[in-house]
């Protein structure tokens, strides 16, 4: 298995070792991402390891360890700070590491020189959570770890509530022991007919509460093929969560930060942010963040009351008191996971008020900006495009 990158592969240190992998199992609630694509044997896992591997190889040497050692701590910010990386080195820009700056001794993540052309580049990831919120949803996914390893050879359990009551971590046996031993009394054949009957939300349950967790769970019964099978989840369906919006706020937050970090600088200025939050799944969060809260307006003229759809000013180019962040030259926000990269989506904006403004025509990427008061897009390459790789490059032999 190969793949195309436009890149010679310099010898250095590899990400995931190689070596012989069996394990088939799906990864666990609270696993570590690393631990899991570095055991998987899975064919999608191991495309993506070799992908990452040569991505690595490409990166500096003398940066390799220290990344490979962040790669096994913080997976999601290691993977894009690499992702970044790569994806403008194969734009034909040269790349410089951590960069000194005049004034200052903070270093932004890369310099990039391009037809005698400097920029300093800056990548932050953005997520919907907060770390209370991340630290909850941990303690969730421990339980849900502890669950599905119940003995149940007749059934699959649909999670309908599940509520941690205190601040500590639950006990769990007491309610594992009490759904082995409640599952066991019923006849999967009689909760088939049952389910058929009565519909999803009414079938048998079994509840357990107590001082710290309440826990209901519904029998969903296995096809009888799948009865004597030891192996496999217990749990076949969690409870439903829904959003609205979410990354709009977090998008701004993680730019600001980014753009007060190191004040007047002496070269373009752009901030990379990924948007990788479950919330704000379109286009909506991040257009909003970048130029301003979508909103219609009216003139209070009424021989002409121009009703039209407008942008408030609360986003992270203009504010309420006029234009912002304006040592910042662009700002590109992407969508991007180690399993969506070709087809990841992502928003480069330049600044319509900078004072280091950029030549955004240096770039491959699709791009946005502002002329007379109108918001233009100049056509470029996907990140598949740019990277050759194939949008089903996990499920396909490459």
């Amino acid at each position: 298995m190969t793949y195309t990158t436009g890149m010679t592969i310099k010898a250095g240190i590899t990400l995931f070792d190689h070596k012989n992998r069996i394990d088939l199992d799906p990864s666990h609630h609270n696993e570590n991402i690393f631990d899991y694509y570095d055991r998987s044997a899975r064919e999608d896992v191991s495309k993506i390891r070799q992908l990452l591997n040569e991505w690595l190889l490409n990166y500096p040497k003398s940066e390799q360890l220290e990344l490979k050692k962040r790669f096994k701590k913080t997976f999601s910010s290691a993977f894009y700070e690499l992702f970044i990386y790569t994806l403008f080195k194969h734009q034909g820009f040269e790349i410089t590491i951590h960069p000194e700056i005049p004034n200052s001794n903070k270093r932004p993540d890369f310099l990039l020189k391009k037809n005698n052309y400097e920029f300093y580049v800056e990548a932050k990831e953005a997520r919907a959570k907060t770390e209370a919120e991340e630290a909850f949803e941990k303690r969730t996914n421990q339980l849900y770890d502890s669950l599905d390893k119940i003995k149940s050879p007749n059934f699959l359990l649909k999670i309908d509530e599940l509520i941690i009551k205190s601040t500590n971590q639950p006990s769990i046996k007491k309610a594992i022991d009490k759904i082995e031993r409640e599952a066991s009394k019923y006849d999967p054949d009689k909760i088939a007919a049952e389910l058929n009957k009565i519909g999803l939300e009414n079938v048998t349950k079994i509840i357990h509460d107590d001082d710290n967790l309440k826990l209901i769970v519904s029998l969903i019964p296995k096809i009888p093929s799948a009865r004597t099978i030891d192996k496999g989840r217990a749990i076949g369906m969690f409870p439903m969560e829904s959003f609205w919006g979410g990354m709009e706020e977090s998008i701004k937050d993680s730019f600001t930060k980014k753009a007060k970090k190191y004040g007047e600088l002496d070269k373009p200025y752009f901030i990379c942010i990924n948007a990788i939050g479950i919330l704000g799944d379109g286009d909506f969060d991040v257009e909003n963040a970048i130029w301003g809260s979508l909103a219609w307006t009216w003139s209070t003229n009424p021989n002409n009351r121009n009703e039209r759809w407008g942008r408030g000013n609360d986003g992270i180019f203009l504010g309420k008191n006029g234009p912002r962040c304006k040592n910042v030259s662009g700002v590109l926000v992407t969508k991007v996971r180690e399993y969506n990269i070709p087809t990841a989506s992502y928003w480069f904006a330049k600044h319509p008020f900078s004072d280091n403004a950029a030549n955004f025509e240096l770039f491959n990427l699709t791009h946005y900006s502002v002329k007379a008061g109108q918001i233009t897009k100049q056509t470029g390459q996907t990140i598949g495009e740019i990277l050759n790789l194939e949008p089903l490059w996990l499920t396909t032999n490459i």
